[in-house]
């Protein structure tokens, strides 16, 4: 079962568990192990902190939030869930019928729709 690490929870780099790179190197299984219990560590070569390692589920659920508050990408997937709705065979059929309609039958259905909009405001 995954991790799922709280990202509000998290702290800033300086605050991380730390870890020098000559024991990176020389144990990484220890360092690996850490930051898959904490979710990151700060690796730090001469005290100066240089790098994150951080576990695969948290650097997943950190992309998949910041993506969800990506006001492109919200209206990305909203345009591609209209555009989808638009490749149906009913969508196919109802814009071949407006192509089809006389002017006098579009006339009457924009009057319509219309009034329906208005009424329901």
């Amino acid at each position: 079962m995954p991790i799922n690490y709280d990202i509000h929870a998290l702290h800033p780099s300086g605050e991380l568990p730390s870890s020098p790179a000559s024991q990176l190197k020389n144990a990484f299984k220890g360092v690996y192990q850490q930051a898959l219990e904490v979710g990151a560590v700060s690796i730090t070569r001469n005290r100066k902190r240089e790098a994150i390692l951080l576990s695969a589920t948290l650097y997943d659920q950190i992309i998949a939030e910041l993506a969800a508050r990506d006001p492109l990408e919200v209206l990305r997937k909203d345009y591609d869930a209209r555009f989808a709705a638009m490749q149906t065979n009913a969508a196919k059929e109802a814009l071949q019928g407006a192509f089809d309609a006389s002017p006098a039958e579009l006339s009457r259905t924009a009057v319509a729709q219309t009034k329906s909009h208005e009424s329901a405001q």
